[in-house]
């Protein structure tokens, strides 16, 4: 990690990172963490970093409990001969496991993470491995005993050996004289052979071989000799099970190098995942947001908060710097928050290039520079032993030479630590340096000649951290656009320095110096009323748009319960004209039997269809949603048209254009109909609509057409007029009546039916009405 990140406490949010993450290798990399010098590799982190938060937030998140790191591992695995211990295999049995469940996790939501899903897609589960290592060893990392033949056989062996040593010292310590004798009845072991302790003074009463004494000479511990060969045999068959083990852990190893690469991949994901799952945590504790990297030197913080200051205590900080403003100058008090201002700037800019969520509002955006260089107190000229000044100047020597159009340069009292106006001299230069290199930069200072420069220059913003004159203590809120005042006088009275001494330091202040703070007091003054005044403003705004809101909503009802009405009244039409249709029906079944007014019948049949077909148009429309329409708004009232959906002509008595619709007089009738569903006719000789809209579904146009002593062209001829008025007097289905003769006419009107444009179908008429004599026509 960079030592220039120090100044900003960079290195202390890296140490909470690494107190979150769960494996070395993680911790290691928190600790190497640095900007990240590709673009589109910061984004995708990000894009992963969005993720996880959101899978974490609203999803089952990734569980990494029990997590271990698998480095030194693998990195004994490759020594020839080598094995893996059993807890090592219990370690990474654990590890496949949880690799295998957060797959299952993100595959659950791939759709939604794509990018989580992309990191395991890949890679695939060694499922196997698990298998093998699980029927050889148990969750404690002790091997079965049933993981070989071998295995088994041997530790039988042993626990029949134990049973026996066991009924040898319980015979033994039965015996009155060894009870006598012993120091504690246990058994305890003295270089890998079962003993018991007993008394120095009397160890002469065991027959034994004496291993051990303790510390106080007290005690000795001796093994009976009637075990002595009960524990040889133990120790033989112990070095039997030693043997077997490593066989058995020998054989695993082996299984798994087989699939050392895939459990390589396996654990660099399982890393990755415990480095976002710390900046997953921390994000979440600090209430952090994933900032937006902008390609461009700009900064703009919104709702910003310094990570390391405690929440309820934090003054969230709001400013922009760069995009035509490359500087930003800070004035105001001491303690005021100057310095906590660009650390918050520097330290999250450093945050969010490393792809560390950030503590700010979501609106928040950081420019991708290159790098961060700030000097910021005298760290540097303690260790270095310099004088505050020297040290400073040293550190922006280092910073020019660093920095570029791509840097974010952050500078703490520039000029300070010297003569007042060498060191105002020496900051404004700096300040125009940096200006003309056009290097995004925010800088502190309380020199009221900087102050006054930096207010009449251009690309340098002017802001102040607010003091409140009544309480007589800073805020710690920082005001863009106002230079602010020092308040050095007002801080010291309020610290107890007497009035006079307040009052003779005003005397030495310089007239020009006067003139700067009245007018950073007028402003302040006037950015105050200009504050009150847009607070107003949101108000009223505010209030206006809750009275739009409410009037919108009144208007809305109101058009639905007109919608309503219209569509019960509509309901109401359409009952009313069934009734009249199944009357009607009555009354044609009647009239059907009379041969000769069966086609008016028919007519009359389809004339009610239509009229019914055209209320449930009308009604369709009429309860859609409200809309305004400028199509057909030339008609006038007195203007003859059509009514399409009536075919019947009429004239316009009234023009709704709101409503779209006109009121029409049609015979008799009075109709409220769409503009739509009318067209005006043109009082015009041979008007194409005159005919048209003349024409009356009466004896003129009947549903039969007699081609009968007609040679076919005539006939054929006499058809096609006869289907043009046939369809626009709205006829389905007509009747060609050609008789039967030679069978000659027939045939060619079939023929030329079979190719007309106006045919849909054409049947020979039923016997009673006239068979291959007649052709039933029905029209498209």
């Amino acid at each position: 990690m960079k030592k220039n990140y120090d100044v900003l406490e960079f290195h202390k949010i890296i140490n909470e990172l690494v107190e979150l993450a769960l494996l070395e290798s993680t911790k290691e990399k928190f600790l190497d963490i640095d900007i990240i010098k590709e673009k589109s590799i910061l984004d995708k982190e990000l894009v992963l970093m969005t993720e996880m938060i959101d899978f974490y937030k609203y999803d089952d998140g990734m569980e990494l409990t029990g997590l271990a790191d698998l480095t030194k591992m693998f990195k004994s695995i490759d020594v020839i001969g080598s094995y893996l211990s059993s807890e090592d295999f219990s370690v990474l049995k654990k590890n496949l496991a949880i690799f295998r469940i957060s797959k299952g996790r993100a595959k659950n939501v791939r759709d939604k993470y794509k990018t989580i899903w992309n990191l395991f897609s890949d890679t695939q589960e060694v499922k196997d491995i698990e298998n093998f290592i699980s029927e050889a060893i148990d969750d404690n990392g002790e091997l079965k005993d049933d993981a070989s033949f071998g295995l088994r056989d041997v530790r039988r062996q042993k626990q029949n050996i134990n049973a026996n040593i066991k009924e040898k010292f319980d015979d033994l310590m039965s015996n009155k004289e060894t009870q006598r004798a012993v120091q504690e009845r246990i058994i305890t072991k003295r270089n890998e052979r079962y003993v018991i302790a007993v008394k120095t003074d009397f160890k002469g009463l065991i027959k034994g071989i004496e291993h051990d004494r303790s510390a106080t000479g007290s005690t000795v511990y001796i093994e009976p000799i009637n075990i002595v060969s009960l524990n040889n045999k133990l120790r033989e068959y112990e070095a039997r099970e030693r043997e077997e083990i490593r066989k058995i852990l020998l054989r695993l190893t082996e299984i798994v190098k087989t699939k050392k690469e895939e459990i390589l991949k396996i654990k660099e994901i399982l890393e990755k995942l415990d480095f976002l799952n710390a900046k997953t945590i921390y994000s979440i504790n600090k209430k952090c947001v994933v900032p937006k990297v902008i390609n461009k030197e700009y900064l703009k913080l919104v709702d910003a908060r310094h990570p390391l200051i405690d929440e309820e205590k934090v003054v969230p900080i709001n400013f922009s710097v760069g995009n035509g403003e490359n500087i930003m100058l800070i004035t105001g008090p001491n303690t005021g928050g100057k310095t906590v201002t660009l650390k918050v700037a520097g330290l999250l800019t450093l945050m969010a290039l490393s792809g560390i969520p950030i503590p700010a509002g979501e609106k928040t955006e950081i420019g991708y520079f290159n790098n961060v260089l700030a000097d910021i107190g005298d760290e540097q000229s303690l260790e270095q032993n310099l004088s505050s000044f020297s040290g400073h100047v040293s550190k922006i020597k280092e910073i020019i030479e660093n920095s570029s159009s791509k840097s974010l340069v952050l500078m703490d009292e520039l000029g300070s630590g010297t003569d007042p106006m060498e060191g105002a001299a020496f900051a404004m230069s700096i300040i125009d340096y940096l200006n003309k290199k056009n290097i995004t930069s925010i800088i502190t200072t309380h020199y009221s000649e900087v102050k006054a420069y930096a207010f009449n220059s251009e690309n340098i913003k002017s802001a102040s951290m607010e003091f409140d004159a009544e309480s007589l203590s800073p805020t710690y809120r920082l005001l863009e656009g106002i230079p602010g005042k020092s308040n050095a006088l007002i801080i010291a009275k309020k610290y107890g320095i007497s009035d006079e001494i307040i009052e003779n330091a005003k005397r030495y202040i310089s007239e020009d110096n006067k003139k700067v703070e009245e007018m950073i007091k007028s402003i302040k003054e006037k950015n105050d009323e200009l504050h009150l005044l847009t607070q107003e403003l949101e108000n009223s705004k505010s209030e206006l748009l809750t009275q739009k809101n409410l009037y919108e909503e009144k208007i809305i009802n109101l058009e639905n319960e007109k919608n309503e009405i219209i569509k019960k009244a509509y309901d109401k039409a359409d009952d009313y004209l069934k009734n009249i249709q199944a009357k009607a029906k009555s009354l044609i079944e009647k009239i059907s039997r009379e041969e000769s007014k069966k086609e008016d019948a028919k007519n009359t049949q389809r004339s009610l269809n239509m009229l019914r077909e055209s209320f449930i148009i009308d009604k369709k429309k009429n309860v859609k949603e409200k809309k305004v329409t400028a199509k057909n708004i030339d008609f006038s009232e007195g203007d003859e048209v059509l009514v399409k959906t009536l075919n019947q002509n009429g004239k316009i008595l009234r023009i709704m254009p709101k409503e779209n619709r006109v009121q029409v007089q049609s015979g008799i009738l009075k109709l409220v109909v769409s503009m739509d569903d009318v067209v005006k006719i043109q009082k015009k000789k041979n008007n194409k609509f005159k005919n048209f809209a003349s024409l009356k579904r009466s004896s003129q146009v009947r549903g039969e057409l007699d081609v009968r002593g007609m040679n076919a062209d005539e006939a054929i001829s006499e058809i096609e007029t006869y289907f043009d008025r046939a369809m626009l007097t709205g006829y389905n289905e007509v009747y060609i009546i050609h008789g039967k003769g030679t069978m000659v006419l027939r045939k060619k009107i079939q023929e030329y039916l079979r190719t007309s444009k106006y045919v849909s179908e054409f049947k020979d008429a039923n016997q009673n009405e006239g068979g291959i004599g007649c052709t039933v026509v029905i029209l498209k």
